[in-house]
């Protein structure tokens, strides 16, 4: 019930009720580490480099539905953009690269509309090891790396409702210095987002790193109140997480450190045999992620969240042993 209170709050929230409280929408841990990890790895599948916030439609059109329903008798009209790399890819030699997110709208016919829209680009560098045929990551030789990061300030991805209230949340790769807990070793630093071929090759396996991802996200009402909802800042230190397989076999393992900015608390998130085996869908399609409190009121204790085979739904089992049906929304 508490997952189920908190998208319920926003919804109410973005919906025009101002009465509920938007800082109590801040998400579970073990949702932040896989919005970073899914989105890292989009552009590693398929023909989609360097992804972030690549999902299904429906996941999209469903949460639109929740901030406020427009009665089905209503035709839309969906459009999108993005989805670029500027310049062609020619190798590491055309360093860097601009990669530019999918942004999505959809207007109906009643004048209400809505959207899903990043506010900037991601720079993409692949190193000197990295073959000159091809962007995809998938189809890479081994050594091969390529780094994702973003400006000063980071990007932002702004989901508006039909109403004009918007739940923004931005991903700034310049995590250095971004954490709360001076404990946490490595620290975060500003290296951004990498993945790293295997010996084989990427069809074989990769590493992924991130380097110090903060997280941040806000809620804004038409009413002009606004409130920050998230304050994390992510890294897995050197070693990276493990990606065995490639294309629709791809496995996840390994260990990522979140800390709470806003309630100065510590977690680490272990990934276990998380499978992203739907190339269309930036999230885990199996396995679960196991979140240990490393401090703070519930220090000790475990949550858990336990992906299904349906792209973006999963079961969270928070701390204290409730547990919830949630829809993931984020690839970052």
């Amino acid at each position: 019930m508490k997952q189920t209170m908190r998208w319920l709050t926003l919804g109410m929230a973005l919906a025009g009720c101002h009465t509920a409280d938007p800082t109590f929408t801040s998400a579970s841990d073990s949702e932040i580490a896989v919005s970073v990890v899914g989105g890292s790895l989009a552009g590693a599948s398929g023909k989609t480099v360097g992804a972030a916030g690549h999902t299904k439609s429906s996941l999209f059109h469903r949460f639109v539905q929740g901030l406020n329903p427009v009665q089905e008798a209503y035709a839309a009209v969906w459009s999108c953009s993005g989805g670029t790399l500027n310049p062609p890819f020619a190798g590491p030699g055309k360093d860097p690269y601009t990669w530019t997110p999918v942004s999505c709208t959809v207007k109906w016919l009643n004048g209400k509309s809505a959207g899903a829209e990043w506010n900037s680009t991601f720079t993409l560098v692949y190193s000197a090891a990295c073959d000159v045929s091809q962007p995809w990551m998938e189809d890479q030789v081994a050594g091969c790396v390529l780094t994702r990061t973003t400006a000063t300030g980071g990007n932002t991805r702004t989901l508006t409702g039909p109403d004009g209230n918007a739940y923004a949340i931005t991903h700034d790769t310049n995590g250095a210095g971004s954490g709360w807990d001076g404990s946490v070793s490595p620290a975060a630093d500003s290296g951004g987002v990498s993945l790293t071929c295997a010996m084989g090759g990427c069809t074989s396996g990769k590493t992924l790193r991130i380097a110090g991802s903060h997280l941040t996200g806000s809620v804004h009402l038409i009413d002009g109140k606004s409130a920050t909802i998230w304050d994390h800042t992510l890294s897995t230190g050197t070693d990276g997480l493990t990606v065995s397989g490639s294309g629709a076999s791809r496995v996840v393992s390994g260990k990522v450190t979140v800390q709470h900015n806003l309630a100065h608390y510590t977690v680490t998130a272990t990934l276990q045999s998380v499978a992203f085996s739907d190339t269309n869908c930036c999230f885990p399609t199996s396995g679960t992620i196991s979140t240990q409190f490393k401090s703070g009121a519930s220090q000790g204790k475990t949550e858990t969240l336990a992906f299904s085979a349906v792209c973006g739904e999963a079961t969270l089992t928070d701390a204290s042993g409730a547990t919830s049906s949630i829809t993931l929304q984020h690839c970052l």
